[in-house]
Formats: structure tokens, C-alpha cells, sequence
């Protein structure tokens, strides 16, 4: 069947951002010098216990303080933590770069020249999709973009991507999915319907995946 949508995760997959850099910067305005090794130890103890999913339905503001709150936790910081953790969420676009992937302008605008519907859907919310889009110059290429407060779901659940499906209004074996992620990402576009590609630009993929180093390689598979 003829594909007519080329869906895609955005961090990772279009655009890259250094978060510890940016919690680093945040903090350093507030007074608090913390080293990269230290932000990054912290990170990945938070992300450890942090229950992504079991925050999803929480609205955005509060989903990124009850997060920044697990990275201040094992950075040490316990003084005003709450009102810390919102000013992080405030001040996050203030503070972060958002960079995109080399090819990523030549890829999108040969995808949209042979005319196929473009989208995105992501784990991000909806505000900052409209921020890293704004911020990455792409805010008019998507003809679609679900973030997790637009389903109520996020990546696999099957709505977040049926919801970008819906809107574009084509099949699941008329759209292939780009993402960066294996469960999130490829195996949850497959349990849809939809053609997946693995992006990953670095490194040997997992064995019995489609996988692609460069967005210029979805043509191949169109």
C-alpha cells in the first residue's frame, strides 16, 4: 500500500537538546553550582525512580516539578525545593538549546516535496512542542502533532499514535513512524499497523529491526 504520512518522535529523532547543560544553567541562576557528572548521577537516579507513566495524566506544570523535585532530591538540595523545582519548569525555554540533526531540514523538505503528510508525535507536551518546534524554525512543516497532554496517552500506548492518524486521516499501513526509541517508539508504532524505522545514528542497531543512521535513508523505504 502506497504510504502516505511519515509520522516522527521529535527528541532524539529531529532535535537534540543538552538537559543537563540547561539544568546546570538554571541552577547557576539560582546560586547552586553543581557539576555535569553530578547533574547526570542525579539524573539517572531520578529517572529510576521517577514513574513516568504513572505521572501522565498530571498537568504539565506539575509533571516537570514533581521531576525536577527527583533530580534536586539526589543533587543534595533540600531548601525551598518545590519552588525551586517550578522555577526550573518556568524558566526551562529561557535557558535550553534546541539543535536539529544535520540532515533534518533536506529530509523534511524532499518528504514534503513529494507531497506526504508530516507529524509528530512525542512524549512532550504540547507547549513544548510549540516551543521546540518555534525554537527549531519548524513550526509551519507538520501537518499534525500529538503531544501527551493531546491523547491523554503517551508512547506505546497505541491512542497517542492512532489520535496523529486519526487527524491526518490515513490507515496505520498507509504512515511509517521514525523514532529513536525501540519500545516507545518502533515497537509501539508497529502494534498500530504502521511501517517502523529505527533511527540510530551511532552504533549497531538491534538485530531485526529496520533500522536507519540518517533520515535521508526514508526514502528507501517509502
Amino acid at each position: 500500500m502506497k504510504i502516505k504520512a511519515v509520522l516522527f518522535d521529535l527528541g532524539g529523532t529531529l532535535v537534540y537538546q543538552k538537559p543537563l547543560e540547561t539544568f546546570q544553567r538554571i541552577l547557576y541562576n539560582h546560586g547552586i553550582a553543581k557539576s555535569i557528572e553530578e547533574i547526570r548521577q542525579a539524573f539517572d537516579k531520578g529517572g529510576k525512580e521517577f514513574d513516568t507513566q504513572g505521572h501522565a495524566a498530571l498537568p504539565m506544570h506539575e509533571f516537570y516539578a514533581r521531576w525536577n523535585m527527583a533530580i534536586l532530591k539526589h543533587l543534595g538540595i533540600t531548601r525551598s525545593v518545590k519552588g525551586l523545582a517550578e522555577e526550573i519548569d518556568s524558566q526551562w525555554y529561557e535557558f535550553s538549546e534546541v539543535c536539529l540533526y544535520r540532515e533534518v531540514i533536506e529530509s523534511l523538505r524532499k518528504l514534503k516535496q513529494i507531497g506526504l503528510k508530516l507529524g509528530v508525535v512525542t512524549d512532550g507536551y504540547e507547549f513544548d512542542i510549540e516551543q521546540i518546534l518555534l525554537k527549531a524554525r519548524l513550526e509551519e512543516v507538520f501537518d499534525v502533532c500529538v503531544g501527551a497532554d493531546t491523547a491523554g496517552k503517551r508512547k506505546p500506548d497505541p491512542e497517542a499514535f492512532k489520535h496523529a492518524l486519526r487527524q491526518l486521516k490515513v490507515k496505520p499501513e498507509e504512515a511509517i513512524f521514525v523514532g529513536d526509541r525501540l519500545e516507545q517508539d518502533y515497537l509501539g508504532a508497529q502494534k498500530v499497523g504502521m511501517k517502523a524505522l529505527l533511527i540510530q545514528r551511532e552504533g549497531k542497531p538491534p538485530t531485526g529491526v529496520n533500522a536507519i543512521s540518517s533520515l535521508n535513508e526514508i526514502s528507501d523505504y517509502l
